[in-house]
């Protein structure tokens, strides 16, 4: 199992910093990713919230519960990939959730008009 999750974890990290708009924040040690969501051209001063609030939006729904955490000043998602069950492909989907998430608040986050899921 724990073999499991540690190979998981490398290839996730690998897919995350091969894939535009998804940041790698620290290199995974043993079985947890941290990384965040930077569309191209965004304005910087949101992307903490559009991170935090991503993953809140993906929560409310029941649709992936992800971890938000801080790395130095910087919001980050945290992944564990422990369950001997989950594929790449699992959480390449799970990825895949994350980035069209991204994609359907971020203007609305930049334009003041965005509504959190969660106070």
């Amino acid at each position: 199992m724990i073999d499991h999750g540690v190979k998981l974890t490398r290839e996730v990290a690998d897919y995350i910093k091969a894939t535009e708009g998804l940041e790698l924040l620290v290199e995974p040690q043993f079985a947890s990713v941290l990384f965040r969501v930077v569309p191209e051209g965004y304005p910087v001063e949101f992307i903490d919230s559009l991170n935090q609030n991503v993953a809140d939006e993906l929560f409310a729904r029941g649709e992936a519960n992800i971890g938000v955490t801080k790395v130095g000043n910087v919001q980050s998602l945290k992944m564990t990939t422990l369950s001997p069950v989950v594929t790449v492909d699992n959480v390449k989907n799970l990825l895949a959730q994350v980035l069209a998430e991204a994609e359907r608040i971020k203007d609305a986050i930049a334009s003041g008009n965005y509504v959190p899921p969660i106070d």
